[in-house]
């Protein structure tokens, strides 16, 4: 199983398929197994990067450093292990925010993001919300299920992601931080996201400069796993509208 040394940590990922390089980010608490459905139809023509973030999957990492600023550096991190200049990114969920930090500040990595059920802030709608499926998720058991996905950081995370709800924020994007994002950015949402209500991804595409903005009628907030065909067909689309960026 391939592992890269990246920022102290074995930063594990898979390839699959050849051609440009796209990069698959999963979500909190998730891990690249969420891609399984996207990947045979993308592969054909790109060379797909999946990762798992620290702390997550089959990836090491340590509480304190559970951070989306740390996601990020560590994606930037195997690009140059594997020496790739720059590359198409989609993340879901956590994974999108991380590639808000990417955009502002190694633009020059990046040939498109997809920002899918991601948000650049957790609001005052988001907070109450995230403890209580920490609490919740905390009161079980993990499952053979859950131990496969989280991989053996399953208590840490729950910790970091109670913590995301406290001072200092963990993601201090305003719009106008996201307005120096200027490369092409889809970003893609369910109109039935309770955790990121539809303001959230107008917000955001309305401060980015030369963002998409698409809302998928009737899905909430795990788009890849769940809603699977319709967010290939927008995604693709994006890709091959952006083939020369």
């Amino acid at each position: 199983m391939p592992h890269a040394p990246v920022n102290g940590i074995q930063m594990y990922y898979e390839e699959h398929g050849s051609g440009i390089p796209l990069v698959l980010i999963h979500g909190f608490m998730g891990s690249g197994k969420v891609w399984e459905k996207i990947i045979p139809a993308l592969m054909p023509r790109y060379r797909l990067i999946v990762p798992d973030l620290r702390a997550h999957g089959r990836s090491t990492g340590t509480r304190e450093t559970i951070h989306h600023s740390y996601f990020a550096e560590d994606l930037v991190g195997l690009l140059d292990y594997l020496s790739i200049p720059r590359a198409h990114f989609i993340g879901s969920s956590s994974g999108g925010m991380s590639l808000l930090y990417i955009g502002t500040r190694h633009q020059e990595r990046i040939r498109t993001l997809t920002l899918a059920c991601a948000t650049h802030t957790f609001d005052d709608h988001a907070k109450p919300l995230m403890r209580k499926h920490a609490d919740e998720s905390e009161s079980h058991h993990p499952t053979e299920a859950d131990r496969q996905m989280h991989g053996p950081y399953y208590k840490e995370l729950l910790d970091a992601f109670r913590g995301f709800t406290m001072d200092p924020p963990e993601l201090p994007f305003t719009p106008e931080d996201l307005r120096a994002i200027t490369r092409p950015v889809l970003v893609l949402h369910g109109d039935r996201d309770t955790l990121f209500p539809v303001y959230i991804p107008v917000t955001m595409y309305q401060a980015m400069l030369n963002a998409e903005l698409c809302i998928l009628p009737n899905c909430g907030h795990s788009l890849p796993g769940q809603y699977t065909d319709l967010f290939l067909v927008v995604t693709t689309q994006f890709l091959e509208r952006h083939a020369e960026a």
